[in-house]
């Protein structure tokens, strides 16, 4: 009888445990969190974004250190061509572009903390829906 009761208590406690690492259950819509840089072997930081047919980003918040170097790669799993553009919290203008089908990526520094704004500067596109945030820690 004790052993049953430990083995629930056991069991009880690891799916209070895989809960908590997991989030606790499933979501629903759009709304992605954010997602955070892996940092490769020379210190530049990864993120790939995925856009397509649907006008938006995926993820749509973005995590990043302060003045470190990210290596941004933009997916277009769609037909369209869609850019990824920011103007904010960098010293140039990071405009990445992917015709459809094509992946490229270029590197940038957000040199100050905050949480700026990027979208996709093909006409009609932000205003549809494709725009999303990048913060910087």
């Amino acid at each position: 009888m004790q052993r049953r009761v430990f083995a629930f208590i056991s069991l009880l406690a690891a799916m209070l445990v895989l809960s908590a690492c997991t989030g606790g259950g499933a979501t629903t819509g759009t709304t992605s969190s954010p997602a955070p840089a892996a940092s490769g072997s020379n210190g530049v930081q990864q993120v790939t974004v995925t856009v397509g047919n649907s006008m938006s980003f995926e993820p749509t918040s973005i995590t990043v250190g302060t003045g470190q170097p990210v290596q941004l790669t933009l997916r277009n799993t769609g037909l369209m061509p869609h850019d990824f553009s920011l103007s904010d919290g960098v010293a140039q203008p990071v405009h990445i572009a992917a015709s459809g089908g094509q992946t490229t990526s270029d590197t940038f520094t957000i040199d100050y903390p905050g949480t700026y704004a990027f979208d996709c500067s093909m006409p009609g596109h932000a205003s549809a829906g494709m725009r999303g945030t990048i913060s910087a820690q």
